[in-house]
């Protein structure tokens, strides 16, 4: 049996920014980046809790979620449970497309102060079969509240530069952005 540490830092602990939680069979980690942004990495799971931090959370608060590996049904559950909590109005950024998955599948996901600002779409070349990632900002790269998404931005093969296609579909990997209202009604 495997033990995993939980990495944590806190805003406060400047000289020593990582602090190691015990061997509970975590295996995420969680670490402040400055006073608002906690970056999130690793797998949520039924051992995930962000409950250390919660007291941390300010009036705002911005969610890297950009290293985020795995999520399974426990770390689903307690994500929302985590979040029905949560009183801060809550940004995501940077997530992986396993979290955008959850986004599109679980509105809930989000919780009920939950932006996303933005987040990672997956490509694929269909000439060499290179891989490669683009983080999309939410009003900025793509807009938000449309009643389809079948379109997707477009990038340019590094390996051979030919037009890489979109890994996901379109229509259900954006489709969490239709709920979210258009910019010019966001406060």
């Amino acid at each position: 049996m495997l033990f995993y540490q939980v990495l944590k830092s806190s805003p406060k602990d400047s000289e020593h920014p990582y602090t190691l939680g015990g061997a509970d069979m975590s295996r995420f980690a969680i670490r402040w980046l400055n006073e608002k942004t906690l970056k999130i990495s690793g797998t949520i799971d039924e051992y995930f809790s962000l409950d250390s931090e919660f007291g941390k959370f300010s009036e705002e608060i911005f969610l890297d979620m950009r290293g985020v590996s795995r999520i399974n049904s426990c770390g689903v559950r307690e994500w929302i449970k985590f979040m029905g909590r949560v009183a801060s109005r809550v940004h995501y950024v940077n997530c992986s497309s396993i979290i955008v998955a959850q986004f599109s599948m679980i509105p809930e996901f989000i919780g009920k102060k939950g932006v996303v600002d933005s987040f990672e779409v997956q490509f694929v070349c269909p000439r060499c079969g290179h891989e490669d990632a683009l983080i999309l900002t939410v009003g900025k790269d793509i807009l938000p509240g449309r009643e389809t998404y079948s379109d997707t931005p477009d990038l340019i093969c590094s390996e051979c530069s030919s037009a890489m296609e979109c890994d996901h579909d379109p229509e259900l990997y954006f489709s969490f952005l239709s709920e979210v209202p258009p910019l010019a009604e966001i406060s």
